[in-house]
């Protein structure tokens, strides 16, 4: 099986939404998109496959030492090496990666972040430069204008995918900002205790407001972007229905329905 093959079932099996979310994009862009999904996805899982957060940050290093290296020398690892091609073939800025990396890097620890700007910080890092690389694929020329809609999409998707934690509250308590708990008097350990279970749930609304305000900016962004650069955020619709319904995301099969519908149709105006 080659690089770009192996790549490809690998976001099949470990990320359906962009997997989906690809096929609406031209076809010759679709290994490209793949392999960025696949980088994201693979680090993104790290802190499930590591017992100490050093080891993945050595994994993280090691991600970085690949990414800056310079030619396309094969590693035998099919994701860095695929990924590599794809950073050398469309020019994608190795600085990105590198934002990218050392933003995860809060993945490995419960330190939780001290403000909602640190928390908007870390999705636009993440998730917005994932969405800013897959617009570069598709259309250069517009990316730059989309950074608008990478931004709040991220924060959109990223908080999104946090609240399905909340009946894990060691899960969630990292995403909840700390100006927002010390608003409600809510300490980050007491979080989803027994006897605090009326500000626990003041702290979900937070966030679950912070997700209301980055989907209604994301959209009017979204709106205004041409649809050669639409395939780069169709994966994000589930995330968007998902704020209308308490931060619920819905089950595989609606999901998808969710992503034809904007990939056919384009962006709900609200």
């Amino acid at each position: 099986m080659d690089n770009a093959a192996f790549v490809r079932d690998f976001v099949r099996q470990n990320d359906p939404d962009r997997f989906f979310a690809s096929l609406f994009a031209p076809q010759d862009e679709r290994a490209a998109l793949l392999a960025i999904a696949a980088f994201d996805a693979e680090i993104a899982s790290l802190r499930g496959k590591v017992r100490e957060p050093m080891a993945g940050e050595i994994r993280i290093r090691w991600w970085q030492d690949r990414i800056d290296a310079e030619g396309n020398s094969a590693t035998g690892n099919p994701l860095a090496d695929e990924l590599a091609t794809v950073i050398q073939t469309h020019g994608l800025p190795k600085t990105a990666f590198s934002t990218y990396l050392d933003a995860r890097l809060f993945d490995l620890y419960d330190d939780g972040f001290p403000a909602r700007g640190d928390l908007e910080a870390y999705c636009g890092e993440t998730s917005g430069i994932m969405l800013q690389l897959a617009a570069m694929v598709l259309d250069r020329d517009t990316a730059s204008r989309a950074a608008d809609a990478c931004g709040h999409g991220g924060c959109m998707a990223t908080v999104t995918q946090a609240l399905r934690w909340r009946n894990q509250p060691a899960r969630l308590r990292p995403y909840l900002p700390g100006d927002l708990l010390a608003a409600i008097k809510l300490d980050r350990q007491h979080f989803g205790e027994a006897g605090h279970e009326e500000r626990s749930g003041a702290a979900v609304e937070g966030l679950q407001a912070i997700a209301r305000e980055h989907r209604s900016a994301f959209l009017a962004a979204a709106a205004a972007l041409p649809d050669t650069v639409r395939p780069a955020f169709i994966a994000l619709a589930p995330s968007a229905a998902a704020v209308r319904q308490a931060g619920r995301l819905a089950g595989p099969l609606a999901r998808r329905w969710q992503m034809l519908k904007v990939g056919v149709g384009g962006w709900p105006a609200r």
